[in-house]
């Protein structure tokens, strides 16, 4: 498919975001690091479509439904997709407090998994609310329901941390994206990114040019609005 604007995919790493990006006329894709959203933004302007994997749209109360609809379709790697946070727990300065403010919402704590994340969910909020055109072109991808996808809709049999998932997964981008995998694992440290960050970031690549060519579908297909006009639902 013959590309009118960049796609981009991105994943959260050990040094902040890691994005890789396909721009129109190229073959080859560039991976890069930034140390927080807004710089990844800016790094890919406009009219650039980008998938990254973080919840876009947070509820008030209770799991979102493209969470709950992510995980009936992994099956046996449903426990990839974590409970997102709730909008009441953003600013929250430790796991303790995050879990407390939940408690009081809804009568349980938070997962560690959940608060791990929790200063990604901010950075990523805080653009979107602030730039509704900005909101418009970044989408929230699953990783795992990208390699599904491409698996013919199989969950992988195997964790994305162990060899043989991480070979499964190089496999299935190979067809998409030739080679190029390959190269991006061998150019920035594990200290900054994961071998699974730059995979994961390829699996969003490959939905952001879905996305471009009219191919993705949503999770749920009707999306719902947060109480600050974000989508909430998951692209594949």
């Amino acid at each position: 498919m013959s590309l009118a604007s960049s796609i981009v995919g991105v994943d959260g790493c050990p040094a902040g975001w890691y994005a890789v990006q396909l721009r129109p006329g190229h073959d080859e894709i560039e991976g890069a690091v930034h140390a927080h959203f807004e710089q990844v933004l800016q790094a890919c302007p406009p009219p650039a479509c980008v998938a990254v994997d973080i919840p876009i749209g947070l509820g008030e109360s209770g799991e979102r439904a493209c969470d709950l609809a992510a995980r009936q379709r992994l099956g046996l790697r449903s426990s990839s997709v974590f409970t997102a946070p709730l909008r009441g727990v953003l600013g929250a300065a430790s796991h303790e407090e995050a879990s407390r403010r939940r408690r009081a919402i809804e009568g349980k704590g938070m997962s560690i998994q959940a608060y791990n994340i929790l200063r990604k969910v901010e950075q990523v909020d805080a653009v979107l609310r602030a730039a509704p055109a900005q909101a418009r072109r970044v989408h929230e991808t699953h990783p795992e329901v990208c390699f599904l996808q491409m698996n013919a809709g199989l969950p992988l049999a195997h964790s994305k941390k162990t060899p043989a998932g991480r070979a499964l997964r190089l496999a299935l981008l190979a067809p998409h994206f030739p080679g190029q995998a390959e190269r991006l694992l061998d150019e920035h440290p594990r200290r900054d990114v994961q071998a699974d960050d730059v995979l994961d970031a390829l699996a969003c690549l490959w939905t952001a040019r879905r996305l471009v060519g009219g191919q993705a579908f949503s999770l749920p297909a009707a999306a719902a609005l947060d109480a600050c006009g974000l989508r909430m639902a998951i692209h594949c």
